[in-house]
């Protein structure tokens, strides 16, 4: 089945499983690997927003053999629509919950627009707050209508909150609005204020203000993670020189500077603060 929606080609899709085994790569670079994702989609509805022009999801199997040949980045969405009964189905009869790690998701945001109608994450949450004895959950998301689900997170007690905020600049030609900046900003204040386990993703590090720092440590946020575009797309810079990002860049995205320089200014003020794919994989679980 398949409509369209604001441009956007939808089609829906019964999946034969949810959680992806995670055996290499980026999220099991740390001390504490991620044991499986879990994404609901291939494609994402930010597509053609600034992050779709660096996004490496665009370049992974995910997407590639799900999209078909006129289908671009942001033009397509694939609907796993039995999501929370195939989640769970595997939690149910898993033997070694108290060892799983899922990052939902690396692939696609779980709070894209088009969760507002469909619920697909906060009926999967619903599935995990069945289970209190997973290890960890990071929701990792840059939309702020996880706000709608703070509840449900906040009763899953492995869960954790991931807000990617890459700068707080908006004069960028690459880079988010002002009003998007700030609502991200304060969404993370107000998971933090109700309880939930909350960790900021500076990735990628995009030029910042002078402010930054300074910006995110007053949210509350528990951990921060800086990551770059020459470590963190796991190709040592190969995916985002590929990317339309590469040639909207006035800057030298490859030089990892700037990044380190906001990993160290946290890092003499907090005490959680952690560099790219070990920083990912290195959240405590219960």
């Amino acid at each position: 089945m398949m409509r369209y929606h604001q441009r956007m080609r939808i089609r829906y899709t019964q999946a034969k499983s949810i959680l992806t085994p995670q055996t290499r790569g980026f999220l099991t670079a740390g001390e504490r690997p991620y044991t499986h994702s879990l994404s609901w989609a291939a494609g994402c509805g930010y597509g053609k927003l600034y992050c779709g022009a660096f996004c490496y999801a665009q370049m992974l199997p995910n997407w590639h053999f799900a999209r078909r040949r006129d289908e671009g980045w942001g033009e397509a969405l694939i609907i796993k629509e039995n999501a929370p009964e195939l989640l769970q189905a595997q939690l149910a009869r898993a033997r070694n919950r108290r060892d799983m790690r899922i990052f939902m998701s690396p692939v696609t945001d779980p709070y894209q627009p088009i969760e507002r109608k469909l619920r697909l994450t906060r009926r999967c949450l619903e599935v995990f707050a069945r289970y209190d004895d997973l290890d960890l959950l990071l929701i990792q998301t840059r939309g702020s209508a996880m706000l709608d689900d703070l509840d449900l997170i906040a009763r899953i007690p492995y869960a954790w909150l991931g807000m990617t905020i890459e700068t707080d600049r908006h004069d960028l030609p690459y880079g988010p609005s002002q009003p998007n900046v700030e609502r991200r900003l304060a969404a993370v204040r107000q998971a933090a204020r109700r309880g939930v386990r909350t960790q900021i993703a500076v990735s990628p590090c995009l030029p910042y203000s002078p402010g930054f720092a300074e910006r995110l440590l007053a949210t509350g946020a528990q951990r921060i993670v800086i990551d770059t575009f020459a470590v963190g797309d796991g190709s040592r810079g190969k995916r985002t020189g590929n990317s339309p990002f590469a040639a909207l860049a006035d800057y030298d995205w490859r030089d990892d500077r700037i990044a380190l320089r906001l990993y160290q200014q946290l890092g003499a003020r907090h005490n959680a603060v952690a560099w790219s794919g070990p920083g990912f994989a290195g959240i405590l679980g219960r």
